[in-house]
């Protein structure tokens, strides 16, 4: 087989132009909108966004590049069963359909950690909570940015640094020129060069294996179309308990944050924000069985040159699988490989606009609100434009770290998100569905299952037990430097090592398949699942210990809708009032309310 990839003339120029797009899209609205130098514009684009972008931008922010590296790497490696997680994302937003969008709109607050001091009536909670969430928001953007330049450092040649430093640029800049509006209108074009980029590898794919009817065949052989684990033990990787539950509350966790409540506070309506928010079931399932299709033509391509790139040394990391492909498949149609590396920049930009916008948007918000509270409107708005800046060139710098991190991105970015963002949904739905809940709930249940979330994942990472690959496609038909490299079979065995510079030798282990400690060797699946029912458990139960006010006090409007009226119908509430662009106040404010006219009764 010809190992040789080359990127053309051509292929440059349709990634630029594709590049250059969103970059159009900052300058338009940054001009457009060069009078309206407010927090409320910049953030939340007035508060009149169209529904379809919104949807679509929904989607663009949490599926990126590493969806499309880390998904594909893993089914080629592992199987099927990683595309069914995405039934359990798609349940995640009929969840949040009855808890998040309804409360969060109606509160019209510009921070999401704003709730928590509101419920909770604690400044502590509140920052605890924020520094939380931002360093989950932190470590996923660099996760994000690093996954589309390690796919092609060795597949187009392109050096890491350059890469990184590429898509982070650009996202930066036009985050930071348009704001939220163009965020949004670049992650709806965005989609739609991921969902156009991902085809032509399908198609080459199985035309290479000589069509539909000899390619499914392949697959089949090759254990590439089982969807038959139902096993109940959580140690097992990827079953459908663990795919649709627990993967369910881990992309609550990632959901339930800064980017999200953005963009559906600045929606027209709250019939809008529920319709933009639910349409993302529809659209993340096309996405899961598009991503499979994907693997799909990855494998049948290299199973039908009889070529496996990583056992032969062709590529270092499984995560290069679809790029390399693509690179090589694609060489002699001009263009094409230009569009798939502009689908993986434009995967990556999707998630780092929001992100660096979403961060900005805290700091103004929750930790400098007192100090910048004398300034103009219009420099404060000059203040978050240079934080985007400063995130966006944070987010370069730790994208290299990811670097030193093995394993699908796909599992990587779970465990952040599980570990993270778990507790963090359990202390929301603590707070929104029990009145009785307090802050010492908050922060003591929150607390354990952060401790306890981040050194499952630590430990799991370390010392848990290793999923054992598929067998992977023939590797008689690859060279490198003129040699053929003829990889052992043995080396997928559990308790062999085999390397193609000294197959005489091996090398005894442990194996690396067996269960170990029960802890260690738990999915990371189940990471938010967890992380959501030890904080919501233990911090009913430490509220319950610790009641120190009646919780028929609560205002129902910080509880979830559906809980609203067999909770409090009996006695009337306290009010609670909504500044101009500056989220909620309490009633011991009142005389300060009434010397503001333009502040209305919520």
């Amino acid at each position: 087989m010809d190992v040789e990839t080359s990127i053309q003339v051509a292929d440059y120029v349709v990634c630029v132009v594709v590049l250059l797009i969103p970059m159009a899209i900052g300058i338009l609205f940054a001009v457009k909108d060069a009078k309206k130098a407010t927090r409320e514009e910049y953030l939340f684009g007035g508060r009149r966004m169209s529904l379809g972008p919104v949807a679509l931008s929904l989607f663009a922010t949490y599926s990126s590049a590493v969806s499309l590296i880390g998904t594909t790497a893993d089914m080629f490696t592992y199987g099927a069963m990683v595309t069914v997680s995405y039934v359990g994302f798609s349940l995640c937003y009929v969840i949040g359909l009855y808890t998040i969008v309804p409360l969060f709109y109606s509160l019209q607050l510009t921070s999401i950690y704003e709730y928590f001091e509101l419920r909770f009536h604690s400044r502590t909670v509140r920052m605890s909570a924020l520094t939380v969430g931002m360093l989950q928001t932190i470590c996923y953007m660099a996760v994000a940015l690093y996954s589309p330049a390690l796919g092609l450092q060795t597949t187009a040649n392109i050096p890491l640094w350059m890469s990184i430093v590429i898509v982070g640029i650009i996202g930066t800049v036009y985050s930071a020129l348009g704001g939220i509006k163009s965020v949004v209108w670049a992650d709806a074009f965005q989609c739609f060069v991921m969902f156009g980029g991902a085809l032509p590898i399908i198609i080459v794919g199985i035309k290479t294996a000589g069509g539909w009817s000899e390619a499914w065949p392949l697959a089949v052989k090759g254990g590439r179309v089982t969807f038959d684990s139902f096993d109940i033990d959580p140690r097992e990787r990827h079953t459908w308990w663990g795919t649709v539950i627990g993967c369910a509350f881990l992309w609550l966790g990632n959901t339930f944050n800064q980017s999200t409540i953005q963009r559906l506070c600045a929606m027209k309506t709250m019939r809008d924000a529920k319709l933009s928010f639910i349409l993302n079931v529809p659209i993340i399932l096309f996405f899961g069985v598009l991503l499979y299709f994907v693997g799909f033509g990855v494998y049948v391509y290299f199973t039908a040159i009889r070529c496996d790139p990583f056992s032969s040394g062709l590529i270092s990391n499984r995560n290069q699988l679809l790029p390399f492909s693509v690179m090589h498949a694609l060489k002699d149609m001009p263009g094409l490989a230009g569009l798939f590396m502009a689908t993986l920049f434009s995967a990556s930009l999707s998630t780092i606009s929001s992100g660096i916008s979403a961060l900005a948007a805290n700091t103004v918000e929750d930790i400098l609100k007192n100090f910048l509270r004398g300034f103009k409107e219009s420099r404060i708005t000059l203040f978050t434009k240079l934080l985007v800046c400063v995130y966006g060139l944070l987010i370069i710098g730790l994208a290299y770290l990811a670097n030193s991190v093995k394993g699908p991105v796909s599992q990587m970015v779970g465990s952040i998100l599980g570990a993270c963002g778990g507790p963090m949904f359990g202390v929301f739905i603590l707070g929104a569905c029990i009145p009785w809940s307090n802050k010492y709930g908050a922060l003591g249940g929150g607390g354990l299952a952060l401790v306890f979330n981040v050194w499952l994942a630590i430990t799991g990472q370390m010392y848990g037990r290793k999923s054992r690959p598929l067998i992977p496609p023939p590797a008689d038909n690859c060279y490198t430097n003129g040699s053929m490299w003829l990889p052992n079979n043995t080396f997928y065995l559990s308790n062999v090592t085999v390397t193609p510079q000294a197959v005489n030798t091996i090398t005894v282990n442990k194996d690396p398949y067996s269960f170990g400690f029960f802890l260690h060797d738990i999915s990371y699946t189940w990471y938010g699942f967890i992380g959501c029912f030890v904080a919501f458990t233990s911090g009913a139960l430490i509220s319950f210990c610790f009641r120190n006010y009646d919780h028929t006090k609560t205002d129902p409007r910080l509880m979830v809708p559906i809980f609203r009226k067999p909770l409090f119908s009996l006695k009337p509430k306290p009010k609670i009032y909504l500044k101009d662009n500056s989220g909620l106040i309490s009633t011991d404010e009142k005389e300060m309310f009434d010397t503001h006219p333009t502040r209305t009764e919520f």
